[in-house]
């Protein structure tokens, strides 16, 4: 980390691209909020994995939404608009904030791209927690198949590489299984799982349908395409899932956030073959 500017007799730390990248892997307690302070418009074209919105212009309306026990992280497009973020929060009472340097045109690591998830109407409203939950299932199905495809395509070729996707197809079932455990807590009647069927997308909008549709005609022929959309998938999994966790109320917040915790080790484990 670089030179600190004191706001109010607090800092506001510089923070390098890949520190952030690092923290985004291994914040394993959940102590950061990455927060984008752009517009709209600019999140929906890319936008960092995790990252929470809020326009600049909207901060020292909105500071109250964001957990002032946490770290905070602020980015923007070239550094500038968020360190003007960053000194709105630190006068408004935050004691760790850090900015990161250069913004996303310094950034070289996976980024997404979409508005704020269709689920996020679901978020809003408490009542729909089971359909929030059956949401979550659907969707971890759908990857579960999609890496499942995967490894039957490639299983002949290079044996350390499928057996990630087998791997993965496995924990994908998992976090089904317990989505669905908790469901059956607060919801007696529910369907038998396997009677739930995989949603037409996968994470952060990936259609199943179109990617098993590639994989058969061959345009998925190698590991590196069907790893680079594994890590697409995983990193849209880890920003929806940590989202979920931050509009929930416990105990579903500790599964959201733990599943988000889940889904940022998968990243760094498809990093390692890439």
């Amino acid at each position: 980390m670089n030179k600190t500017l004191t706001c109010s007799d607090e800092t506001i730390r510089n923070i390098q691209p890949a520190e952030v990248w690092n923290i985004i892997l291994e914040d394993k307690r959940d102590e950061y909020i990455l927060l984008d302070v752009r517009t709209p418009d600019e999140y929906a074209d890319e936008h960092l994995p995790g990252a929470m919105l809020i326009p600049l212009n909207d901060l020292d309306k909105r500071y109250l939404d964001i957990d002032a026990r946490k770290k905070i992280i602020v980015y923007c497009r070239s550094g500038r608009r968020s360190m003007g973020g960053a000194i709105i929060l630190c006068q408004a009472g935050f004691s760790e904030l850090y900015n990161m340097e250069g913004g996303i045109l310094n950034w070289t690591f996976e980024k997404l791209k979409g508005p704020l998830s269709e689920a996020e109407d679901i978020f809003k409203d408490v009542s729909e927690i089971k359909k929030l939950i059956m949401f979550a299932i659907k969707m971890e199905k759908a990857s579960q198949t999609f890496y499942m495809n995967v490894y039957r395509k490639l299983k002949d070729r290079e044996t350390e590489t499928t057996e990630l996707f087998q791997k993965l197809s496995g924990l994908e079932s998992d976090h089904a299984k317990r989505l669905y455990a908790r469901l059956k807590e607060i919801q007696q009647d529910v369907q038998p799982f396997q009677d739930i069927h995989e949603t037409e997308f996968m994470e952060g909008g990936i259609s199943l349908p179109q990617i098993l549709l590639l994989i058969e005609s061959e345009s998925i022929s190698d590991k590196m395409d069907a790893l680079e959309i594994a890590l697409e998938k995983e990193c849209r999994a880890f920003d929806l899932y940590k989202r979920m966790g931050a509009n929930v109320e416990q105990p579903l917040r500790e599964l959201f956030l733990e599943l988000a915790s889940e889904e940022r080790g998968h990243i760094d484990y498809i990093s390692r073959f890439l």
